[in-house]
């Protein structure tokens, strides 16, 4: 059994599409297939049923944190509730994300980010002072191709390495916090666009790694030296060409004022700004106006394309996460639980097919290479199968069964036929809820 650190666990192919494969294998007949199938259709459903109970455990985790509940409640969560319903919540959302095939994202590779040059062009400043906790899940390590600007409005295509998917989650503190920050940086009270305390939950898509830190909720964007240069090295250039021109006719102006102010006296000795200019004169004033209005539209514009730039910055970065974001806050779990179910009942049939179609049996470590090859050979995918994940859920649900005493490599796993085994996995959904049974009514209540 090999052991691979640049594969991933996640499975790219849906269920569906995963029983066709194995039914098209060639290893089963018409008849076998079709049993299969019906074996496939009640395993799907028992899976469904688990995690539908899942899912209902984690929308009551989520709720007292949810910023878009929309439903009234009496009950009032203290600091003990609310730690206690934290502390559930990412212990079952960590679940489901391992189930789902997520693997956690390191400091390291948040600091990465922080560090690294944006695809995008934009520098980004996170505070990370905001959050009480910070978690952030990703699947799918690839490098993908984007086209970027280059100098002389050229393009060119760069490798970028990627997360095909991004889970974030972060508490904001309590209001206290952000009511303490803002006297401390003296700005006036605004709404916060969110909900102190709260929850916030994103997942997105493909998902650059130097781009990680875009994701937050409180980004704010900054300007890069490359961009400042180009926005200050014109409007430099351009500053010293105003103030030349119009240092002569401020100068030439300012002498005639103060020539005025020197010879014409009231009685008082206060002076008098006032005379009858000659045609000179006015001209001089005149174009000593001319270049004060001409210095202050020139610091305007130069103020505009400020504020323009970060305008840009600040659309560019909407339109990515626009187009990235795939579910927010409750509607995460749900996408998430979707998943988990998806990848956790893939491993099951993956082990179930290749342990029904070997009935000597195989070892873990057989077993787990012959399912990592047939995907590799047959269908290009290369993956780090989760052996012990799928023999586990065989072995729970009564299918499986090493023949050894003990779960080592040397047992020879073997499972039931598919006859027993469709019997087996309807009596567990059957009996899924018993109500009838202990009324003896006769019969048993299904799910």
């Amino acid at each position: 059994m090999a052991e691979y650190t640049d594969r991933s666990r996640f499975i790219p192919y849906r269920k569906a599409e995963l029983i066709e494969f194995l039914c098209e294998d060639g290893a089963l007949d018409a008849a076998q297939c079709e049993k299969f199938r019906n074996f496939t259709k009640v395993l799907e459903s028992l899976y469904h049923f688990e995690f539908h109970k899942k899912l209902e455990l984690m929308k009551n985790s989520y709720f007292p944190f949810n910023p878009d509940r929309d439903t009234k409640t009496k009950r009032v969560y203290d600091a003990a509730a609310l730690s206690q319903h934290e502390a559930v919540l990412m212990a079952d959302l960590t679940h489901v994300l391992n189930g789902a095939n997520y693997e956690a994202i390191t400091d390291a590779e948040v600091e990465h980010a922080l560090r690294e040059e944006s695809l995008f062009w934009i520098s980004l400043f996170v505070d990370f002072n905001d959050f009480s906790r910070v978690v952030l899940f990703r699947r799918g390590d690839v490098v993908k191709e984007a086209e970027v600007e280059h100098w002389f409005f050229r393009k060119k295509k760069v490798p970028v390495p990627t997360f095909e998917r991004v889970v974030i989650l972060v508490r904001f503190k309590n209001r206290e916090y952000f009511e303490a920050k803002r006297k401390k940086t003296k700005q006036k009270p605004v709404k916060l666009p969110f909900e102190p305390g709260s929850v916030a939950m994103k997942l997105f898509k493909d998902v650059p790694k130097a781009d990680l830190e875009m994701l937050f909720p409180n980004t704010e964007t900054r300007m890069k030296p490359r961009d400042w240069a180009l926005l200050l090295t014109p409007g430099l250039l351009g500053g010293v060409m105003v103030l030349v021109k119009g240092a002569v006719s401020l100068a030439l102006a300012a002498t005639l004022v103060w020539s005025l102010m020197k010879t014409k006296l009231n009685a008082g000795g206060a002076p008098v700004v006032y005379a009858h200019f000659s045609p000179e004169q006015g001209a001089a004033l005149a174009a000593a106006a001319m270049a004060i209005f001409g210095i202050a539209s020139f610091m305007g514009r130069q103020w505009m394309k400020f504020k323009n730039r970060k305008i840009f910055f600040m659309k560019t970065l909407a339109d990515n996460l626009y187009f990235k974001n795939l579910d927010n806050n409750e509607g995460v779990l749900h996408h998430l639980i979707d998943s988990a179910e998806e990848e956790e009942c893939k491993e099951a049939l993956l082990a179930y097919y290749f342990l029904l179609t070997n009935p000597q049996g195989l070892t873990r470590i057989q077993l787990d290479d012959t399912i990592e090859t047939w995907l590799e050979k047959n269908h290009d995918v290369k993956v780090d199968f989760e052996i012990d994940d799928g023999l586990g859920k065989l072995c729970t649900l009564g299918l499986a069964s090493p023949g050894g005493t003990t779960h080592s490599d040397p047992a020879v796993w073997r499972v039931l036929g598919l006859d027993e085994s469709c019997r087996r996995v309807d009596e567990i959904w059957d009996n899924l809820f018993t109500y009838n049974n202990n009324n003896n009514e006769g019969g048993s209540q299904g799910a």
